[in-house]
C-alpha cells in the first residue's frame, strides 16, 4: 500500500509541475496581440475511427439511428459483435451489457464523459436510455486511444460511450423537436426537445420523455405435447425521464458544461415462467438524479485542462406479495450516494508524442432497510498516467492506472482495504503506403473489486470475496477504403482474436432485481470478432448500407479439474453470435433490415441438457420517410419488430416479446 501511495504522490506532483509550466507560458503570451475571430459554429461531433485505433472499436451515429428505425440504447448495441446482453423481456425490463462475456461490471457506461455508476450492483441498465438526443455510441474493447479522459475510463475492461447531441442554431435562436411513438401492448411514448441560444457565448437544451405501457404480450410455452398461450401479466410500466443542459463559452477560459438528469420509474418484475407458471408478485419504483459539471480549457498550445464534478442519487423501491412473508410482504428501500471529482491534465511535448494525468476521488454510500444492514462507505482513489506516440504510419499508446479502495460500515466488520497496479499498452501499425491496411496489438490488466451487494447484503454477501483479476490480449487486422470505383464508396473490415484470463472470478446469477453471486476461480475466455461494412452507390440518387458482425466465444471454468463444471462454458455465454443490417435510401422511402442471431447457451455453470437454451434470431423490417415544409420537418418510421413471432429467451424462463409493431412521428421546428 506504501508503493501505492508513494506512485499517486508522485503523479500528482507531475501534474502540478505541468499546471505550474503552464500557467508561466500562458502568463507569457499576454505581451502577443491577440485578435478574436467571430463566432463559428460547428455542425456534428468528432467520431473516433474504427480502423485506425490501436483497440477494437465500432461506432453508429444518429444517422444510422434513423435509418435502421432505432429507438433504445439496447437496440444499437446488439449489433456490435463482442457484445452479450441479458434482458428480461417487456418493455421496462432489465437490460445489462457485458463485453465478451466478462461480465458487466467490467463494462462502462460513459454518458457524455462521465461514467454512470451503481456501487450497490455494479450493473448499469441501459434499457433507460433512448436514443432521441444521441448523436453516437462507440464501444470500445481495451483500452481507448483517447488518453484525456477520467481515470475511470482507464479502468475498465470496455467502455460504452453514450455523446448526447450539443444545439446548433442558424439563423433562429430557438429550436424544438417534438416525437410521438406508438407501439404494441399499449406502449405511448411522447418526447420533446427544446434548444435556446441564450447569447453568442451561452446555450441550453433541455429534453423530456414519459413512457406507459401495460406490457401485455402473448407469448408460447410447450407442456408435454401441447403448446399453451399466455399474456405476460405484471410487466407494465410508467417512466418520466428529464434533462437540462447548459453549454458556456468561456473564451479564454475555456468551455463550461453544466447537466442535470432525473429519472423516475415504477414498474411490475414479470417474473419467471417456471412449470407452465408465472410469477407476478414483484415491483420496483426508481428515482435517480445526478448533476454534474465538465469543464475544459487548452491553457496553451501544449497543455490542456479537464475537470469533472458530478453528484448521484438513486433511490430504490422493492415490493414482494407472498404469504411466506411476515405481513404478507417483503419491502425494502435503498439509497445510494455518489460525490465524485476528476481532474486530468495533457502536456504535448510534440505533435506526436502527448502525455496525460488523471487523478479520479469518489466516495460511495449505500443505506438500505435490511436487518443488520453494513451501511457501507466506500472511498476510491484512481490515478493514471498515459503516454502516446501518435506517427504517420504507428500509433503506440501506454498507461499505467493506480488503485486504492478503502470501506467503512456502520455494523460488523468492513472489508479489507484494496489496491492494485494495472498496466496497458496498445499498438496500431499501418503495413502499406499506399493502402491503409493495419494490425493492432493490445493488453490490459483489469481489476474489478465486490460491489457492495457481493460484500454486504443479507446471507449472501461476502466480506472475504477477493477481488476479479483480469488480462487481456488482442491481435486484428483492419482494412478500410473503395472497392470498384464509382460503385462501393467505402468499405471496411476488421478481424480480432482475442484471448482472457480472469483469476477470482465473481458470476452472477441473475434473480431480477436481487443479484446472487459466487465465485469459480479462474476462467479462460478465447475467440475472434469480424466487422464489415459498405455503402453502395445505386442509380436514381439511391444508395444500399450493409454492415455485418460475427463473434465467436469459448469462455469456460478452469479453476478445478475434478470439478463438475471444469472445462464448461461459463452461463450465457454463445459460442457463435451476429447481426447483419442492411438499409435502402432512396428520395422516395428508406427501407431497413436488421437481424440479430445467437447460438445456444447454458443458464447455469454446469452445461447439462436441462440448463441448455435454444439459440434464436430476431428480424425486424423498417420503413421511414423524411418530409421537408421549409424549415420544418416530419419524419415517419413504420417498423414490425420480430417478424418470425419468436418467443426465444435471453433469461431462462423469461419469454420475450413475439411479432410487434411501432410507429414514430417526429416533427422539427
Amino acid at each position: 500500500m506504501q508503493i501505492l501511495y508513494r506512485t499517486r504522490v508522485a503523479l500528482l506532483f507531475v501534474l502540478y509541475f505541468l499546471l505550474y509550466d503552464s500557467h508561466l507560458f500562458a502568463q507569457n503570451q499576454d505581451s502577443v496581440k491577440v485578435e478574436q475571430l467571430g463566432q463559428i459554429y460547428v455542425v456534428g461531433s468528432a467520431k473516433p475511427s474504427s480502423t485506425k485505433q490501436s483497440v477494437p472499436i465500432q461506432t453508429l451515429d444518429n444517422k444510422a439511428f434513423e435509418r435502421l428505425g432505432m429507438q433504445d440504447l439496447f437496440e444499437a448495441v446488439r449489433t456490435f459483435s463482442g457484445v452479450s446482453i441479458r434482458d428480461y423481456g417487456g418493455i421496462g425490463g432489465v437490460k445489462t451489457v457485458s463485453i465478451r462475456n466478462m461480465g458487466s461490471q467490467h463494462t462502462a457506461v460513459c454518458y457524455d464523459g462521465i461514467t454512470i455508476s451503481d456501487a450497490q450492483s455494479g450493473q448499469i441498465d441501459i434499457g433507460r436510455f433512448s436514443l432521441d438526443n444521441v448523436d453516437y455510441v462507440s464501444l470500445v474493447i481495451g483500452q481507448s486511444d483517447d488518453i484525456f479522459q477520467t481515470a475511470r475510463m482507464f479502468a475498465s475492461a470496455g467502455a460504452l460511450n453514450i455523446k448526447t447531441q450539443k444545439p446548433v442554431f442558424d439563423s433562429h435562436s430557438a429550436r424544438v423537436s417534438a416525437a410521438m411513438k406508438f407501439a404494441s401492448f399499449g406502449t405511448y411514448n411522447p418526447y420533446l426537445l427544446y434548444q435556446q441560444r441564450l447569447s453568442d457565448k451561452w446555450s441550453l437544451s433541455l429534453n423530456g420523455d414519459w413512457l406507459i405501457s401495460d406490457g401485455e404480450y402473448p407469448f408460447k410455452i410447450k407442456n408435454g405435447e401441447n403448446i399453451e398461450e399466455h399474456t405476460r401479466v405484471n410487466s407494465q410500466v410508467n417512466t418520466i425521464k428529464g434533462e437540462l443542459n447548459i453549454y458556456g463559452d468561456l473564451g479564454k477560459w475555456g468551455s463550461l458544461v453544466v447537466k442535470g438528469n432525473y429519472l423516475y420509474s415504477e414498474r411490475g418484475l414479470p417474473g419467471s415462467v417456471v412449470l407452465y407458471k408465472q410469477e407476478a408478485n414483484e415491483w420496483l419504483w426508481d428515482r435517480n438524479a445526478f448533476a454534474s459539471a465538465h469543464y475544459e480549457n487548452k491553457v496553451s498550445d501544449s497543455f490542456a485542462l479537464k475537470a469533472n464534478a458530478k453528484y448521484t442519487y438513486s433511490w430504490n423501491r422493492y415490493l414482494m406479495i407472498n404469504d411466506i412473508y411476515i405481513g404478507g410482504k417483503d419491502e425494502s428501500f435503498y439509497t445510494q450516494n455518489e460525490y465524485y471529482l476528476s481532474l486530468a491534465g495533457e502536456y504535448k511535448f510534440t505533435d506526436r508524442i502527448r502525455v496525460t494525468l488523471v487523478e479520479d476521488y469518489f466516495i460511495n454510500t449505500l443505506d438500505a432497510t435490511l436487518p443488520d444492514f453494513a451501511y457501507p462507505t466506500r472511498y476510491t482513489s484512481l490515478t493514471a498516467l498515459a503516454a502516446q506516440y501518435n506517427g504517420p504510419r504507428i500509433t503506440l499508446t501506454g498507461s499505467v492506472l493506480g488503485t486504492y479502495i478503502s470501506e467503512d460500515v456502520k455494523v460488523g466488520d468492513a472489508a479489507e482495504n484494496k489496491g492494485r497496479i494495472s498496466p496497458s499498452v496498445s499498438l496500431s501499425y499501418k503495413l502499406f503506403d499506399n493502402a491503409n491496411f493495419r494490425i493492432r496489438a493490445s493488453y490490459k490488466d483489469a481489476y474489478r473489486v465486490p460491489t457492495f451487494n457481493d460484500l454486504y447484503y443479507s446471507k449472501v454477501g461476502n466480506r472475504n470475496l477477493s477481488p476479479e483479476k483480469a488480462s487481456q490480449f488482442n491481435l486484428g487486422l483492419t482494412w478500410n477504403g473503395k472497392l470498384w470505383e464509382d460503385i462501393i464508396d467505402y468499405a471496411s473490415i476488421s478481424v480480432d482474436g482475442y484471448s482472457n484470463l480472469i483469476r477470482d472470478k465473481i458470476v452472477t446469477i441473475p434473480t431480477m432485481f436481487i443479484w446472487r453471486t459466487m465465485n469459480i476461480g479462474k476462467v479462460t475466455m478465447s475467440g475472434v470478432d469480424i466487422n464489415t461494412n459498405a455503402v453502395v452507390s445505386l442509380p436514381a440518387m439511391m444508395s444500399l448500407s450493409i454492415n455485418a458482425n460475427y463473434s465467436y466465444q469459448y469462455a469456460v471454468d478452469i479453476t478445478d479439474p475434478e470439478s463438475k463444471t471444469y472445462g464448461h462454458q461459463i452461463p450465457y455465454t454463445p459460442a457463435h453470435s451476429g447481426s447483419v443490417t442492411v438499409s435502402w435510401r432512396s428520395k422516395w422511402v428508406n427501407i431497413s433490415y436488421l437481424c440479430a442471431a445467437v447460438g445456444e447457451r447454458y443458464s447455469f455453470p454446469q452445461n447439462t441438457r436441462s440448463n441448455l437454451l435454444a439459440g434464436y434470431m430476431d428480424h425486424t423490417v423498417s420503413a421511414g420517410r423524411r418530409f421537408e415544409f421549409g424549415e420544418h420537418s416530419l419524419s415517419v418510421m413504420a417498423e414490425v419488430l420480430n417478424i418470425g413471432n419468436v418467443n426465444y429467451e435471453v433469461v431462462q424462463y423469461y419469454p420475450m416479446p413475439g411479432r410487434s409493431y411501432r410507429l414514430t412521428l417526429k416533427y422539427n421546428f
